[in-house]
């Protein structure tokens, strides 16, 4: 699945910059609640769809919130409340290809 990442585009239809490819990338190879954490709110396709707002699209019982975090005085970051679950490969693979289709559809 990592081979999507070259189809994948900015709001404006451009490829998308290193670091959101990185940041997908790091989440297809380990999906995980810190890696989804990173990658999903980045913009996936030219309509401006992230990767969150097309799971919410595709599955009704997608989380819609998310991580919620504050800062010690020490500016150290706080985890009050992590992500209730995060999509596994399955709906991973079902939710870039709605955003892929989606590109498309026009």
């Amino acid at each position: 699945m990592i081979n999507v990442l070259d189809q994948f585009t900015d709001a404006l239809g451009a490829p998308l910059r290193d670091s959101s490819r990185g940041r997908l990338a790091a989440l297809l190879a380990d999906p995980r609640a810190s890696t989804w954490e990173d990658a999903h709110g980045v913009v996936i396709n030219a309509q401006g769809l992230t990767l969150w707002q097309a799971w919410i699209a595709i599955d009704t019982t997608a989380p819609h919130s998310g991580r919620h975090v504050a800062l010690d005085p020490f500016d150290h970051v706080i985890v009050l409340r992590e992500w209730d679950r995060i999509p596994d490969d399955a709906m991973l693979a079902r939710v870039i290809a709605f955003a892929l289709s989606a590109d498309h559809a026009d």
